[in-house]
């Protein structure tokens, strides 16, 4: 039986649902008083959409009908995916969920394009394999159904052993998604976290969208100015999908500092709280400058009436415009310029017996959760170098603290330059409506 003849037969399974199910739709649709747009949002619960609208509030709100569901290996996948994000749940429940039902198999590996959920900012691809290591994750290229590449957008994928795994593409310049889609699919597998490696075989699958199932942004203008931590940030507007909601910000070009980080979060006039960043990808700047002045939140598109919400600005992470570059002398663990505050200090170590040829890891103790240098950094000679990454760990020695270690490789030189990610951070406390001004 292939995949997608399981999933409707599955379905209609719920057409007579177990003696554990007995009245668990009524109780989770009288529970689930949701607010709708009209007859677009419509659902029945006799309906496919409605059983799986009926499935993730039940999911989410009734233990029992979890316990029931465990013995229908889709649905439990299906809800384990969706279970902790706010947004993708409520994508499920107003049937946005395409399915795909492809499989292709080489050498031994088999994998599978379950489901997507699609909009014209991102779109989450489930999937799962069977191969030979414990645990997979994958990236894709893109291209229109005349096979020719898209450009501007970006994958975001985890290494996941969960037998439902997920993968998003984000549509960061993209301006419209074609409704034919070739997806170029690759995979790395991996039994050992970090040791992944790549399976040197492009699975091809051809994907059309459902224009109904894939919805256009909705812009929400704000166009309001806040001082926050003696910076000027204009909230411009929102845009919503039903995957994500984004914050578009910009900022004063008299301020002394680019923004890094903005912590954020909204509220309606009931007092609910939507707190939650459930995708990849929180933020994004731009090549003209080191600011963040885009961020990426759960989905608000199915509230219904967004004006009336507030946002509330939290904290804040800068980089003052005048931060100069910090040089270590990885000898004597000495340092010229001005550390980020709550770097409290760094430790330069070998990184073998054999001598500095080999390298050196760079230590940093901090009071806060946060990466203090970019993962560039350059020699004495000028010459630019990579980290490849950094690895992060409380410390045991100040609890509360943490310690970020950055290797420096295949690196002779006794001295470093780096540049900072951050100055200072602030907590904040101001309040936005979104109601126009």
């Amino acid at each position: 039986m292939n995949r997608q003849q399981e999933y409707w037969d599955l379905m209609g399974q719920l057409s007579h649902p177990p003696a554990a199910l007995d009245g668990t739709a009524l109780r989770a649709r009288d529970r689930a008083k949701r607010h709708r747009r009209g007859k677009r949002w419509g659902i029945s619960l006799g309906s496919v959409a409605g059983v799986c609208a009926a499935f993730v509030v039940a999911v989410n709100t009734l233990p029992t009908f979890a316990l029931a569901c465990a013995k229908v290996p889709v649905l439990r996948e299906l809800a384990a995916a969706v279970a902790f994000s706010p947004s993708l749940s409520a994508a499920v429940e107003h049937d946005y969920v395409q399915y795909v039902g492809q499989s292709q198999t080489f050498d031994g590996t088999t994998l599978t394009l379950d489901y997507v959920i699609a909009d014209q900012q991102q779109m989450v691809v489930f999937y799962r394999t069977d191969g030979d290591f414990l645990s997979y994750s994958a990236s894709c290229d893109l291209k229109d159904a005349n096979g020719a590449p898209l450009f501007g957008y970006s994958v975001n994928s985890t290494t996941s052993s969960e037998e439902l795994k997920q993968f998003e593409i984000h549509f960061k310049e993209l301006e419209e998604i074609p409704q034919a889609l070739t997806l170029d699919v690759t995979l790395w597998g991996g039994d050992v976290k970090g040791q992944e490696q790549k399976l040197e075989h492009t699975f091809t699958f051809q994907l059309t969208l459902d224009p109904s199932k894939t919805a256009p942004a909705v812009k929400i203008p704000v166009n309001r100015w806040v001082e926050a931590d003696g910076q000027r940030l204009l909230v411009d507007h929102l845009e919503l999908t039903p995957t994500k909601t984004t914050l578009c910000l910009e900022e004063d070009p008299a301020n002394t500092a680019w923004l890094q980080r903005l912590e954020f979060h909204f509220t309606d006039p009931d007092g609910r709280r939507y707190d939650t960043i459930d995708s990849s990808l929180s933020a994004t700047g731009s090549a003209d400058h080191p600011g963040f002045y885009t961020y990426y939140f759960q989905s608000l598109y199915f509230v219904e009436d967004v004006s009336h919400l507030t946002l509330h600005l939290d904290g804040a992470v800068w980089l003052d415009k005048e931060a100069q570059p910090v040089t270590v002398d990885l000898t004597n663990n000495t340092w010229t310029g001005s550390l980020p505050e709550g770097v409290t200090g760094l430790r330069a170590e070998p990184l073998s017996s054999q001598g500095t040829d080999a390298g050196w890891t760079l230590t940093v103790r901090c009071t806060a959760d946060r990466a203090p240098f970019e993962l560039d950094y350059r020699d004495p000679e000028g010459g630019v170098h990579h980290t490849g990454g950094y690895s992060r760990r409380g410390d045991q020695e100040n609890p509360g603290n943490y310690v970020y270690v950055y290797p420096l490789e295949h690196y002779p030189w006794s001295q470093a330059e780096f540049t900072l990610t951050y100055t200072s951070a602030a907590p904040l406390s101001e309040a936005v409506p979104l109601s126009p001004s």
